[in-house]
């Protein structure tokens, strides 16, 4: 499988980011990770666990973030591809796909994938250690917030 890439332009009418960009606040963890996946969770960042012939993953920033939406919300993979195929919030925070994006959902098999890659990869943390340096910088010195 090689390594699949996120879209970097966005179709103005069907872009996500219209739409949920002024509703979201701005501290909410969808707002976060609209603006920090690409620097969070970019799609080169993954590069080790593809190889370079085969078919296209889902872009490793996508599953990425549906990964930690996941964790913070407690669901299970099916329940995970599930809202990524159907609340936008996710879409956004996945980096403002477009409603007819090319990647609509994807089976929770993917997630599964994902965890093994990174299991048996050499940085098995890095989305963890990611979003831990943006709250911590977010945050500094372990401030109390609500």
């Amino acid at each position: 499988m090689t390594l699949g890439k996120t879209p970097t332009q966005q179709d103005l009418l069907g872009s996500s980011s219209s739409y949920c960009g002024a509703r979201l606040a701005e501290n909410s963890i969808y707002s976060l990770l609209y603006s920090e996946s690409h620097r969070l969770v970019p799609d080169a960042g993954f590069a080790d666990l593809f190889r370079d012939i085969g078919r296209r993953s889902v872009p490793p920033r996508i599953v990425a973030v549906v990964m930690v939406l996941q964790r913070a919300e407690g669901l299970s993979d099916r329940e995970a591809a599930d809202r990524f195929c159907y609340d936008l919030r996710r879409k956004y925070a996945a980096g403002g796909l477009d409603f007819d994006f090319d990647y609509p959902s994807f089976v929770h098999t993917v997630l599964v994938d994902m965890r093994a890659r990174l299991r048996d990869s050499d940085r098995p943390d890095r989305i963890f250690e990611a979003v831990l340096s943006v709250c911590n910088r977010r945050n500094p010195r372990g401030a109390q917030t609500r």
